[in-house]
Parts: structure tokens; C-alpha cells; sequence
């Protein structure tokens, strides 16, 4: 059973990452982007070819990757959101699901169907605390993790930007009252998103190894984690995701592998019927 929750504590933790990008976005824009996750495997994809044709260090491919998925969430906001964001929400999330078509084709096109190896950041090295192994690969994924939680959460806390982040959702005609470029802030929201995204697939590509496929169930996992914690909760996107990995290991543990996800996702179902909101989240009111 110990060993059951440190991995699904681990997995969880992979969810919750990519969820937190997902999460950024949407409290900011109210767009649930599904374009999100093949943001993520073409930033991995291009920080590993930076790696193998250059000989740089790895730690400079990950930047490599993070940028990619920062500029990547730029060209996306600016070239195809901003252009449609005044016919609506439902309108711009097509959009972005026609983006996922078209970026995960071209992952294919450009790299192939292949499955390649991916180094791990963190080693792979095995540590045993109480009879219970965990691998230095999880401890990074867990400790970056709630790192970059805490991290967007001061952002949006303690900085000028992100306060005026918090105020788009809150009231946008009041904030384009005040002086707020809304453009700009929904643009950094998608640059934030990504990037935060692009670290997600560095640290999933270990797990997964490298290929075209490697996101897609994640994001479906994250966008479950998301309504689980509430869709404008960053907390709640962290735990949500330790919760669904927990769920899903037990699941494996006294049940079957084969009913891993039908029985988590039949868990998020029920805590979403008793609380609509999410754990975390809070109940829309109107914007005036």
C-alpha cells in the first residue's frame, strides 16, 4: 500500500504539472486549450534535437524546451486566439482543438512515429525509505512540482503583472477601465501556460519516452485533475493531481490494472457531482 501512494503521489504529480499550465490559462482567459499537451511534446521534441545536434549540455536543451513551449504559447495567442476571442469561448476552444491536429501532426511529420530514450533530469538512481523504494526521477518530479506551484501562485500574489493578471477574471471591463493592457495580459498568461507546459514534458518524456503519442493521455488526466481541483485553482490543480495518481495506483493495487482509469474517473465524477465547482474552486458569478 506505501509503495502504491509514493507512485501514485509521483504520477499524480505529472498530472498536476501539466495541469497547472492548463489552469494559468484558463483562470485568465476562460479558454481550455487542447492544444496544451502537443505544446508540451513539440517544446520536448525540439530541446532534444537541440541536445543530439549541437552536444550542448542537457540543462541548456531543457531551456531550450522551456523556451520553445513560451514562444510557441505566444504565436498561438497571438496569431490564432486574439483573432477569434470575440466570437466566444466556445468558438476559441475549437480553435485550439484544430491547433492540437495541427501540432500533432507535424510533431509526427517533422520527427517521425519513432519512440526514442529520454535522459532523465534527475538520475536514476533508487532510494529506499521504510521498505519503500522511490526513485530519484519521482522525488524531481514531485519537488518541481509544488516548486512551480508555489511559484505561479507568488507570481500572481506578489508581483505587478500578476495582480493585474487576477483582476482580468474579476472584472475585464473594469481592468481595460483602469489602464490594463488586456491583450498583453491575456498573452502572458498564454506564454506563462506554455512554458509551465514545456517543463511537463520534459519531466514526462522520462516516464513515457519520447514519441508523437506521449501527451495525450496526460492531458486528458489533466483536464480531469483540473475540474477535480477546480478549473481556476492553482492549488487545486496540484492536489487534485496527487489525488487522481493515489486513486489510480490503489485502483491497480486491489483491483485490476485494467480498471485504472474508468474507477478514477468515476471518482472525479463523484466529487464533482457533490461539489460542481471542483475542491478548490469557486462559484462563477457574473462579470459586470
Amino acid at each position: 500500500m506505501d509503495q502504491a501512494i509514493i507512485n501514485g503521489l509521483a504520477e499524480g504529480s505529472v498530472y498536476a504539472l501539466l495541469a497547472l499550465g492548463l489552469v494559468f490559462i484558463h483562470r485568465i482567459t476562460e479558454v481550455a486549450s487542447f492544444a496544451h499537451g502537443e505544446v508540451s511534446a513539440m517544446a520536448a521534441f525540439v530541446g532534444f534535437s537541440i541536445w543530439q545536434s549541437t552536444g550542448l549540455p542537457f540543462w541548456m536543451a531543457i531551456a531550450g524546451s522551456v523556451a520553445t513551449g513560451a514562444v510557441l504559447g505566444a504565436v498561438i495567442e497571438r496569431v490564432a486566439v486574439r483573432r477569434v476571442q470575440a466570437s466566444g469561448i466556445l468558438a476559441t476552444t475549437v480553435v485550439t482543438l484544430g491547433l492540437y491536429f495541427v501540432l500533432h501532426g507535424s510533431v509526427r511529420a517533422v520527427w517521425g512515429p519513432e519512440v526514442r530514450p529520454y535522459p532523465s533530469i534527475f538520475g536514476d538512481a533508487t532510494l529506499r525509505v521504510g521498505g519503500v523504494a522511490v526513485s530519484t526521477q519521482h522525488i524531481g518530479v514531485m519537488a518541481t512540482s509544488l516548486l512551480i506551484a508555489l511559484g505561479l501562485s507568488a507570481y500572481l500574489r506578489f508581483t505587478e503583472t500578476g495582480l493585474s493578471l487576477r483582476a482580468i477574471p474579476q472584472n475585464p471591463y473594469g481592468a481595460a477601465v483602469m489602464g490594463l493592457d488586456i491583450r498583453r495580459l491575456r498573452a502572458v498568461s498564454w506564454i506563462v501556460g506554455s512554458a509551465v507546459g514545456a517543463v511537463a514534458g520534459v519531466l514526462i518524456a522520462p516516464l513515457t519516452f519520447l514519441n508523437s503519442n506521449m501527451m495525450t493521455s496526460p492531458l486528458i488526466k489533466a483536464f480531469a485533475v483540473a475540474a477535480l481541483g477546480g478549473l481556476d485553482s492553482l492549488l487545486g490543480a496540484f492536489v487534485g493531481g496527487l489525488l487522481l495518481g493515489v486513486v489510480e495506483n490503489v485502483v491497480v493495487l486491489y483491483i485490476s490494472s485494467y480498471l485504472k482509469d474508468s474507477l478514477a474517473f468515476v471518482f472525479i465524477l463523484l466529487v464533482l457531482l457533490v461539489t460542481p465547482e471542483g475542491l478548490f474552486g469557486k462559484p462563477r458569478r457574473e462579470k459586470v
